[in-house]
């Protein structure tokens, strides 16, 4: 991790000496569009947390279960980039942006019904990062107005992870929540290929699709105490039931023992591709 920063720090000051030494080209590069996140670690937690309830209903007298928790993966990213072409066919850029998804209570709902009693249970999740990073560009202009591009780049992501899961009875129609809040920072590498497409002398228009390397872990929130700590997933042993209940939790430490399973720190792969459209202003 040390490493990655002090590597960031000078590719970043490198990106300014060159900015400040050439006779350069500068643009603004502007785009958004939809992302696909791998996030395997979250939605394994999200479903062995409605098959949890699942097996508890199938073993329990007089209960049923209703619902089904969908994986998500559809996320939004922008960014906003400056550009400094050093040749015709090679530019490096300094940027950031937002990468977001999210899992609304409506698809994670599940219903538990115990003889007379029906319980509502609802686990929404939210991923979110702020990125910096340092790109190199590659450009190959064909005609007159077209032009092809390929980038690759490295930097850091700032991110956050918030895990709700709420619960009502019915006929009551609020929830009562509880919430794990945890953050977190990691290194990034993404590689892409683009099509751009020029209005005038001053504006292009692109579309480009993009791969990401991103698994962040090291996640820290505040606990129940007040104090810092960890975030975990695990499972722990019902007895009564014969059955493992998985676990969001921000622990001081690490859960040991018997009644603990499946333990790990958390970790949100941010991993995937993105699709995006935007805007290349030239001054």
């Amino acid at each position: 991790m040390k490493n990655i920063k002090k590597s960031t720090t000078i590719l970043i000051l490198l990106f300014l000496l060159v900015s400040f030494s050439y006779s350069i080209e500068l643009s603004f590069k502007f785009s958004g569009g939809l992302n696909y996140l791998n996030l395997k670690s979250v939605n394994r937690s999200l479903q062995n947390w409605s098959g949890y309830w699942e097996n508890k209903a199938q073993l329990k007298e007089k209960w049923s279960f209703e619902g089904e928790v969908k994986e998500f993966h559809v996320g939004f990213d922008f960014e906003g980039e400056i550009m400094i072409a050093l040749t015709p066919h090679f530019a490096v850029s300094l940027g950031s942006g937002y990468i977001y998804g999210e899992i609304t209570e409506e698809k994670t709902e599940i219903t538990v019904k115990r003889e007379e009693i029906t319980d509502i249970r609802v686990r929404p999740n939210k991923v979110s990062a702020y990125p910096l990073k340092i790109s190199g560009y590659f450009f190959l202009p064909f005609q007159k107005k077209f032009t092809f591009y390929l980038k690759g780049g490295t930097g850091l992501l700032w991110a956050k992870y918030i895990n709700w899961e709420g619960y009502r009875k019915l006929p009551k129609t609020e929830f009562n929540f509880s919430s794990q809040i945890a953050k977190a920072k990691g290194p990034g590498f993404e590689g892409g290929i683009g099509f751009a497409v020029m209005i005038d002398s001053h504006l292009r228009l692109f579309i480009e699709g993009t791969a990401r390397y991103a698994k962040i872990g090291g996640f820290k929130g505040e606990m129940k105490t007040g104090e810092r700590g960890t975030l975990f997933f695990f499972e722990t042993y019902d007895s009564k039931l014969n059955l493992w209940e998985p676990e969001v939790e921000i622990l001081a430490e690490e859960p040991k023992g018997e009644e603990f399973r499946s333990v790990q720190e958390a970790v949100v792969d941010f991993s995937g591709f993105s699709v995006k459209m935007g805007i290349i202003i030239k001054f």
